[in-house]
């Protein structure tokens, strides 16, 4: 399991934008796995970073999302991105084809929709219509009848 594995979905996210936005001041390599830095973070706070890519629980951050705990944060992705370029722009392939997978599928589903409210005669869209205005959310019968009849 590597950094990137046990850092949540949103630090991995943020830790590539710091990256790519070049807020890694400093890094050393201190062995073939063990890697120290300094990262820019909110408000020009400077955050010393220590990973440890065999085991990334070892990692840690003085910043306050981190310090103390056992987590791995944006400070830390980012300087591991740094040190390894190429699993950025993975990351990066894997988000944009995750998107575009993600995309597909939406307009697959549009088109599901569409067919399906075609293949429906008038009186089951109305049937549909009321059904869906009277025993759904307020806000939607609010939405799209209280709006056209007052």
């Amino acid at each position: 399991m590597g950094i990137l594995d046990i850092a949540s979905g949103a630090s991995v996210w943020r830790g590539y934008s710091y990256y790519k936005s070049g807020k890694i001041l400093a890094k050393q390599q201190l062995s073939e796995t063990k890697f120290t830095g300094t990262v820019s973070g909110s408000n020009h706070a400077q955050y010393e970073v220590f990973i440890d890519i065999e085991h990334p629980r070892k990692s840690h951050c003085n910043c306050p999302h981190a310090d103390g705990k056992r987590i791995v944060c944006k400070h830390q992705v980012a300087l591991f991105f740094s040190c390894f370029p190429e699993e950025a722009e993975k990351y990066y392939r894997d988000v944009l084809e995750y998107e575009a997978e993600e995309e597909r599928q939406q307009e697959e589903l549009d088109e599901k929709i569409i067919a399906y409210i075609h293949s429906l005669s008038k009186r089951e869209l109305e049937d549909t219509l009321y059904d869906i205005l009277y025993s759904g959310e307020s806000w939607v019968f609010d939405k799209f009848v209280r709006e056209h009849i007052d």
